[in-house]
């Protein structure tokens, strides 16, 4: 039977979700796609039909399951929004997501391989990274262009101050378990990060 866009997309899916069920069980390192497959109930065939390695599979599940996602959604007119419109909607899409069993799982796993040396992880995860912070860094030359923020801002460096704050605050509530964050809700979280961050970009 011939494959619809529609089971392609499905079957797609079903694919990079297992992926990162086992990537969470084994480590990127360990695991292979033959557990991928066993997980998803294909033969280990149909992977290479959608992803050309390992590490591709593990591009998509990053490009699909984490804040780039996030980023791809925004329209240009969406950009064109002020700061206390877009970033809080941006800031908690991104919580909500990285803060999802799936993905946390993924990264307590993921995380450790990073720190020792799991050459193949880092250059990836760090290069999805550099592009959230790209997409912040352009936003904030919109705004800037706009007034809307300080004219000797560096757009770069408050792009990486805004999303460490947020990799922080995940840090310690999911890697760390601290209950001195965990008590806060989503809402909370978003609108102490940014009364703070805020505050710091207005013109003077």
């Amino acid at each position: 039977m011939a494959r619809t866009p529609k089971v392609e997309e499905d079957r797609r899916e079903q694919i990079i979700d297992a992926a990162m069920r086992v990537f969470a069980q084994k480590g990127f390192a360990r695991a292979t796609n033959r557990d991928v497959a066993r997980e998803a109930g294909i033969t280990t065939g149909l992977i290479y039909y959608y992803f050309a390695s390992k590490e591709d599979l593990l591009k998509a599940a990053l490009e699909e399951r984490s804040p780039v996602q996030v980023m791809t959604q925004i329209t240009p007119e969406m950009l064109e929004q002020p700061l206390n419109v877009l970033l809080p909607l941006l800031a908690m899409r991104i919580l909500d997501l990285v803060e999802s069993e799936q993905f946390v799982n993924m990264i307590r796993v993921l995380l450790p391989e990073m720190l020792h040396g799991a050459t193949e992880v880092a250059p990836i995860a760090l290069s999805f990274f550099q592009r959230i912070i790209t997409f912040l860094s352009d936003y904030l030359k919109i705004q800037a262009t706009k007034g809307r923020v300080r004219a000797d801002l560096d757009v770069e460096m408050a792009a990486q101050v805004f999303a460490s704050s947020m990799i922080g605050m995940v840090m310690r509530r999911q890697i760390m378990r601290d209950p001195g964050v965990l008590q806060y809700t989503h809402e909370e979280i978003v609108q102490a990060i940014l009364t703070s961050f805020l505050e710091g970009l207005r013109p003077r």
